[in-house]
């Protein structure tokens, strides 16, 4: 029996499909506590989440509180989920960069790095207070960028931290459909920064498949892959990895108009709040659904059960590097395949990166570096050398007048 999970950013209208994932895998937890903001939200979540219960019958409560320290205490694992700014923040991180000739995303480039200058404060506020009453719980980190978030946590932090993001298990899931293969058969040769990933080399029972995959994907034109990318190279990246390799062409449509992602998401929120505060709703709307959020259910719960002693899985995590790919410092965060079990996480030793990789992955973990380094030192010099160097920024002068505008726009207090 799990005593306690608690999620940070407990608001979120996402929450309970993790709840409902729980009760669909019978995970045997005692509570769950959402750690949110006093006010409406918090309170719609809230509820909503304990009328599923409810109607399940499942044993287990739900407590909704904002009281930091009393909601970490004595639980096994913490759940972060926190989007610092709510979904308007995540409308400036893809909308502003456009505007300074960088492509807008709220995980990689200029986007990624305004969304860490604001979150990584939150997230170091929260660790102090799990390290101060509970330094052993497991801290699963679900909240974007989780590459710079993790870092910063391995680095500034005494806390087990472990990062996870969808995009690996959806490709796997794709290569697995493809090759026509149940998921648990496939061992997967995966390297990457999280949204920045690849998939090498596919083996099913020790003997690669990766050639007659990829005479399968040209065969097919399956959806989701980049073909270009694909032959260029004969291993197949994730979908964020082709914003840097289309960052001219995907720079020019966001400029040309047209609804952004954030802008999607912040009116479907609005609409499921208003459904989730109808008393008589006991069950997730289809508007939820439409999210398709599988990584609790394929992901989260799986990892769980497995670091409990139910069962061993491999994924595909954000972790400290540790040598595992050997061109990396060991205090990087990487995107590995790594065992679960009752012993922990245990990394794939995966090797040197390709050599066409090298540049950009150097590139980007030391614009990593440099952010997590603007917050601890609340550093402007700091922070405009991490965009400078970053791939996804083409210039100084971009750099310099995107971060002058974010600080007049969010008031960071870089000096």
């Amino acid at each position: 029996m799990i005593e306690r999970i608690t999620i940070l950013g407990g608001s979120s209208v996402y929450i309970p499909e993790f709840i409902l994932s729980v009760i669909s895998a019978n995970l045997h937890v005692k509570e769950i506590v959402l750690l949110g903001r006093t006010g409406r939200k918090l309170d719609i979540v809230g509820n909503f989440c304990k009328r599923l219960v409810r109607r399940s019958g499942f044993p287990m409560e739900i407590i909704a509180t904002d009281d930091a320290s009393a909601a970490v205490a004595g639980a096994k694992y913490v759940l972060n989920h926190v989007r610092v700014g709510g979904m308007t923040s995540r409308m400036r991180d893809e909308m502003l960069p456009p505007q300074f000739n960088t492509l807008g995303d709220n995980t990689l480039g200029a986007g990624g790095i305004a969304n860490a200058l604001r979150t990584l404060p939150v997230v170091f506020d929260h660790a102090r207070h799990i390290e101060d009453v509970n330094p052993n719980a497991i801290y699963i980190n679900l909240s974007n960028p989780i590459g710079i978030l993790v870092e910063g946590m391995i680095k500034h932090t005494g806390l087990n931290v472990i990062g996870v993001c969808d995009l690996p298990r959806t490709y796997v899931r794709k290569v697995a459909r493809i090759l026509g293969r149940p998921i648990q058969e496939l061992e997967v040769d995966y390297i990457g920064l999280n949204h920045l990933g690849w998939i090498q080399d596919v083996k099913i029972n020790g003997r690669s498949k990766m050639s007659f995959l990829l005479e399968l994907l040209q065969q097919k034109q399956e959806e989701g892959f980049d073909y270009e990318i694909i032959d260029l190279f004969r291993m197949i990246p994730t979908r964020h990895t082709g914003l840097y390799f289309h960052r001219d062409a995907v720079l020019r449509r966001q400029r040309a108009g047209g609804k952004f992602r954030a802008e999607v998401l912040h009116e479907a929120e609005k609409r499921i709040l208003e459904l989730y505060a109808e008393e008589s709703l006991h069950e997730i709307p289809e508007l939820t659904r439409q999210r398709n959020a599988v990584w609790y259910e394929e992901t989260v719960i799986p990892m769980i059960r497995a670091l409990e002693g139910e069962t061993e899985q491999r994924e595909v995590l954000c972790i400290r590097n540790g040598g595992s790919i050997r061109d990396l410092n060991k205090e990087s965060s990487v995107e590995i395949p790594a065992l679960v079990s009752r012993e922990g996480i245990k990394p794939k030793k995966v090797g040197s990166l390709p050599h066409f990789l090298k540049g950009v992955f150097h590139a980007c973990k030391e614009s990593d570096r440099l952010v997590v380094e603007a917050v601890v030192h609340n550093s402007y010099e700091a922070a405009l050398q991490a965009l400078t160097v970053n791939p996804f920024v083409p210039s100084l002068e971009c750099a310099k007048a995107f971060l002058n505008q974010l600080i007049k726009e969010e008031k960071f207090p870089l000096n």
